[in-house]
């Protein structure tokens, strides 16, 4: 898993290009300007989005260049397929944590290939080589399954495709899910973690690949989150992040989705809008201290913890359904 970045320059200068041309991420591509009948937003169910949690983790854990891994990696090509997307393996080798070239596939399905206001929906499949935090140094150097980190963002998306196979929806969707992202250095630089989104990001699915916009799910599953405002998303996709709260708070949802400033994640949406210059915006859990005010990641954060004991059916609910509302309602002009 990423930490907390403590890059001193900001994306929005690694971003912003005075020139001619438009660049800014906070930017949108153009929508559609015809008006368009208002469409019912499906309800996300949380025992199926569990259910899928659970079901990765039969697997076992998913390490890069592991038998395990790839078992995984084809059962989601299968659910995805099943699920009427146009499916792609994007193989590429990793390198992590003393481990050389390890194979390694993102997996792009895309929802309405041909039409051109596309909105990116992504998240990490992968768990964690290490578990470096966990209490029990015996257990540190062993593989974590990662329930919430990486299965569970995982398994919302998986549903939504489900659910945009049941109720058809004029908006193209690419659902990214990056591998390798969890396999970072804790102490080294912040290039040895979110490896797939930095191959994506030089090498996307489509030449050129732009969306409006997009959304990353990183721990999203876990009791009682805390999504704050993540810092890269607040500088460069701040408007689109603000209607995201706004929309989850009308939905009597505040106390998932909080309106105070979190910390700059290195996540998989930096390198997302370092390379494909449009924005993104992170939902992920980082509990506030009612003591300090500080942001951090969930007490089981890399540890063995991170297992489904720790995932909650409310919070995949909660999760989905906003997701679900703001895809259904930018596929109409609501958004």
């Amino acid at each position: 898993m990423k930490h907390l970045s403590i890059l001193i320059l900001s994306l929005s200068l690694l971003l912003g290009v005075s020139s001619c041309r438009n660049d800014n991420p906070t930017e949108s591509t153009p929508k559609p300007t015809a008006q368009k009948p208002r469409v019912k937003v499906p309800k996300f169910d949380g025992d199926k989005a569990y259910a899928l949690v659970e079901k990765q983790l039969s697997f076992g854990h998913r390490i890069p260049g592991t038998p395990e891994h790839k078992a995984t990696k084809d059962w989601y090509v299968e659910q995805l397929k099943a699920a009427g997307a146009d499916v792609q393996e994007q193989e590429f080798k990793a390198s992590f944590l003393g481990l050389e070239d390890k194979e390694s596939y993102n997996i792009i399905a895309s929802f309405n290939p041909k039409n051109t206001h596309r909105i990116m929906l992504a998240a990490h499949w992968d768990s964690r080589l290490i578990a470096e935090k966990d209490e029990d140094k015996s257990m540190q150097e062993k593989p974590i399954m990662g329930a919430d980190d990486g299965a569970t963002g995982t398994a919302i998306l998986l549903e939504i495709a489900n659910m945009v196979k049941e109720n058809p929806i004029d908006l193209g969707i690419d659902i990214v899910l990056f591998d390798a992202e969890d396999q970072g250095d804790s102490n080294g630089a912040q290039t040895t973690w979110c490896l797939g989104s930095q191959y994506w990001g030089k090498n996307p699915h489509v030449p050129n690949y732009k969306a409006t916009f997009g959304i990353l799910l990183d721990m999203v599953g876990a009791k009682n989150a805390q999504f704050g405002l993540e810092g890269f998303s607040f500088a460069n996709a701040g408007k689109i992040q603000k209607k995201i709260w706004g929309l989850a708070r009308g939905m009597g949802y505040s106390d998932y989705f909080q309106n105070f400033k979190a910390g700059q994640i290195t996540d998989d949406h930096y390198y997302v809008m370092t390379h494909r210059q449009f924005p993104m915006v992170d939902i992920i859990n980082m509990p506030k201290d009612i003591t300090t005010g500080e942001t951090s990641f969930g007490h089981y954060h890399h540890t063995h913890k991170d297992n489904i004991d720790i995932v909650s059916k409310r919070t995949l609910k909660v999760v989905g359904q906003v997701v679900t509302a703001v895809i259904y309602k930018e596929s109409d002009g609501s958004f």
